[in-house]
Protein backbone atom coordinates (compact mmCIF):
# COMPACT_ATOMS: atom_id res chain seq x y z
CA UNK A 1 0.00 0.00 0.00
CA UNK A 2 1.21 3.47 -1.02
CA UNK A 3 1.39 6.16 1.99
CA UNK A 4 1.34 8.88 -0.54
CA UNK A 5 -1.63 9.96 -2.64
CA UNK A 6 -1.79 13.07 -4.73
CA UNK A 7 -5.79 14.38 -4.95
CA UNK A 8 -7.05 17.87 -6.78
CA UNK A 9 -7.31 20.54 -4.45
CA UNK A 10 -11.07 21.56 -2.99
CA UNK A 11 -12.88 24.63 -2.74
CA UNK A 12 -13.57 24.16 0.97
CA UNK A 13 -12.31 25.86 3.81
CA UNK A 14 -10.34 22.16 5.28
CA UNK A 15 -7.92 22.78 2.14
CA UNK A 16 -7.75 26.23 2.48
CA UNK A 17 -6.93 26.26 6.38
CA UNK A 18 -4.02 23.84 5.73
CA UNK A 19 -2.56 26.28 3.31
CA UNK A 20 -2.66 28.94 5.52
CA UNK A 21 -0.78 27.25 7.75
CA UNK A 22 1.81 26.19 5.24
CA UNK A 23 1.79 29.69 4.29
CA UNK A 24 3.04 31.17 7.59
CA UNK A 25 6.17 28.91 8.11
CA UNK A 26 9.24 31.06 6.83
CA UNK A 27 10.89 27.99 5.49
CA UNK A 28 7.71 27.27 2.90
CA UNK A 29 7.09 31.43 2.18
CA UNK A 30 10.34 32.13 1.25
CA UNK A 31 11.01 29.49 -1.37
CA UNK A 32 7.74 29.29 -3.05
CA UNK A 33 5.79 32.23 -2.27
CA UNK A 34 8.53 34.78 -0.78
CA UNK A 35 5.69 36.44 1.70
CA UNK A 36 2.95 35.06 4.54
CA UNK A 37 -0.43 34.86 3.12
CA UNK A 38 -3.69 35.09 4.88
CA UNK A 39 -6.56 32.93 4.25
CA UNK A 40 -8.39 35.81 1.91
CA UNK A 41 -5.11 35.48 0.00
CA UNK A 42 -5.12 32.03 -0.35
CA UNK A 43 -8.90 31.47 -1.02
CA UNK A 44 -8.33 34.22 -3.89
CA UNK A 45 -5.19 32.89 -5.29
CA UNK A 46 -6.21 29.03 -5.12
CA UNK A 47 -9.93 29.45 -5.92
CA UNK A 48 -9.27 29.65 -9.51
CA UNK A 49 -7.05 26.37 -9.28
CA UNK A 50 -9.81 24.45 -7.91
CA UNK A 51 -11.92 24.55 -11.38
CA UNK A 52 -11.54 22.23 -14.11
CA UNK A 53 -10.84 25.01 -16.13
CA UNK A 54 -7.49 25.62 -14.61
CA UNK A 55 -4.58 26.75 -15.87
CA UNK A 56 -2.56 25.68 -13.19
CA UNK A 57 -4.19 23.14 -11.17
CA UNK A 58 -3.31 21.97 -7.96
CA UNK A 59 -3.17 18.82 -6.25
CA UNK A 60 -3.17 18.39 -2.23
CA UNK A 61 -0.08 15.50 -0.96
CA UNK A 62 -1.46 13.50 1.50
CA UNK A 63 0.87 11.19 3.38
CA UNK A 64 -1.04 8.64 5.36
CA UNK A 65 -4.29 10.14 4.66
CA UNK A 66 -3.56 13.50 5.97
CA UNK A 67 -3.13 16.70 3.89
CA UNK A 68 1.01 17.20 4.01
CA UNK A 69 1.74 19.47 1.01
CA UNK A 70 0.88 21.00 -2.93
CA UNK A 71 2.06 19.91 -5.45
CA UNK A 72 0.69 21.87 -9.25
CA UNK A 73 1.85 22.20 -12.86
CA UNK A 74 0.91 24.82 -15.75
CA UNK A 75 1.87 24.29 -19.31
CA UNK A 76 5.11 26.60 -20.13
CA UNK A 77 4.15 29.13 -22.41
CA UNK A 78 6.37 30.93 -24.96
CA UNK A 79 7.64 33.68 -22.89
CA UNK A 80 8.87 31.60 -20.40
CA UNK A 81 10.55 28.96 -22.76
CA UNK A 82 12.12 31.89 -24.19
CA UNK A 83 13.50 32.55 -20.24
CA UNK A 84 13.85 29.46 -20.14
CA UNK A 85 16.06 28.66 -23.45
CA UNK A 86 13.30 25.69 -24.34
CA UNK A 87 11.98 25.24 -27.39
CA UNK A 88 9.36 22.42 -28.50
CA UNK A 89 5.61 22.19 -27.13
CA UNK A 90 4.09 20.36 -24.17
CA UNK A 91 6.46 21.41 -21.55
CA UNK A 92 5.11 21.57 -18.05
CA UNK A 93 6.59 22.61 -15.30
CA UNK A 94 6.08 21.27 -11.81
CA UNK A 95 6.23 23.02 -8.38
CA UNK A 96 5.52 21.88 -5.23
CA UNK A 97 6.17 21.89 -1.63
CA UNK A 98 5.78 19.66 1.53
CA UNK A 99 3.98 22.46 4.20
CA UNK A 100 4.19 19.99 7.11
CA UNK A 101 7.84 20.39 8.34
CA UNK A 102 7.65 17.37 10.19
CA UNK A 103 7.33 15.40 7.17
CA UNK A 104 10.28 16.72 5.32
CA UNK A 105 13.10 13.91 4.48
CA UNK A 106 10.62 10.92 4.08
CA UNK A 107 10.52 11.04 0.52
CA UNK A 108 6.79 12.33 0.38
CA UNK A 109 8.22 14.79 -2.40
CA UNK A 110 9.33 12.48 -3.99
CA UNK A 111 6.88 10.12 -5.04
CA UNK A 112 4.17 13.02 -5.16
CA UNK A 113 6.38 14.34 -8.26
CA UNK A 114 7.10 11.15 -10.10
CA UNK A 115 2.67 10.54 -9.61
CA UNK A 116 2.11 13.64 -11.49
CA UNK A 117 4.90 12.90 -13.74
CA UNK A 118 2.87 10.04 -14.63
CA UNK A 119 -0.05 11.66 -15.26
CA UNK A 120 1.26 14.40 -17.06
CA UNK A 121 3.05 12.13 -19.12
CA UNK A 122 -0.15 10.09 -19.88
CA UNK A 123 -3.16 12.50 -19.93
CA UNK A 124 -1.19 15.76 -21.04
CA UNK A 125 1.23 14.06 -23.54
CA UNK A 126 3.57 16.12 -21.97
CA UNK A 127 6.97 16.26 -23.99
CA UNK A 128 9.26 17.50 -21.16
CA UNK A 129 9.24 18.29 -17.95
CA UNK A 130 11.08 21.37 -16.09
CA UNK A 131 11.40 22.41 -12.19
CA UNK A 132 12.71 26.02 -11.48
CA UNK A 133 13.40 26.04 -7.91
CA UNK A 134 15.57 28.79 -6.17
CA UNK A 135 19.33 28.44 -6.80
CA UNK A 136 19.87 28.01 -2.88
CA UNK A 137 16.99 25.67 -2.10
CA UNK A 138 19.47 22.58 -1.74
CA UNK A 139 16.68 20.51 -0.16
CA UNK A 140 14.27 20.86 -3.16
CA UNK A 141 17.06 20.39 -5.89
CA UNK A 142 18.36 17.35 -4.34
CA UNK A 143 14.67 15.70 -4.05
CA UNK A 144 14.09 16.71 -7.91
CA UNK A 145 17.57 15.04 -8.91
CA UNK A 146 16.39 11.95 -7.26
CA UNK A 147 13.29 12.15 -9.49
CA UNK A 148 15.34 12.14 -12.02
CA UNK A 149 15.86 15.82 -13.14
CA UNK A 150 19.51 17.60 -13.80
CA UNK A 151 20.06 21.15 -13.85
CA UNK A 152 20.06 22.36 -17.14
CA UNK A 153 20.98 25.90 -16.53
CA UNK A 154 20.77 29.10 -14.22
CA UNK A 155 18.28 32.22 -14.65
CA UNK A 156 17.20 35.12 -13.18
CA UNK A 157 13.62 36.78 -12.94
CA UNK A 158 12.05 38.31 -10.66
CA UNK A 159 9.73 36.78 -7.76
CA UNK A 160 6.31 37.45 -7.06
CA UNK A 161 7.06 40.12 -4.29
CA UNK A 162 9.21 42.17 -7.49
CA UNK A 163 12.65 40.83 -6.31
CA UNK A 164 15.18 39.35 -8.54
CA UNK A 165 16.19 36.39 -7.82
CA UNK A 166 18.09 33.27 -9.46
CA UNK A 167 16.44 29.79 -10.21
CA UNK A 168 17.74 26.72 -11.47
CA UNK A 169 15.99 25.34 -14.21
CA UNK A 170 15.87 21.72 -14.18
CA UNK A 171 14.92 19.31 -16.77
CA UNK A 172 13.78 15.45 -16.50
CA UNK A 173 16.79 13.04 -17.60
CA UNK A 174 15.80 10.58 -20.03
CA UNK A 175 12.38 12.21 -20.48
CA UNK A 176 10.28 9.55 -22.24
CA UNK A 177 6.25 9.56 -23.06
CA UNK A 178 4.77 6.46 -21.78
Amino acid sequence: MCDVNIRLLKNIDEDYKMLEKWYQEEEIYSSFEQRKLNYNEIKEKYYPRTLKTAKVPVYMIEYQKRPVGIIQYKLVEEEDKRLYNLTGNNIYEIDIFIGELKEHNKGIGSKAINMLSKILETEKEAELLVMCPLKNNTKAINCYKKCGFYIKNYFSTKDTIGITQTYALMVKEEYQKI
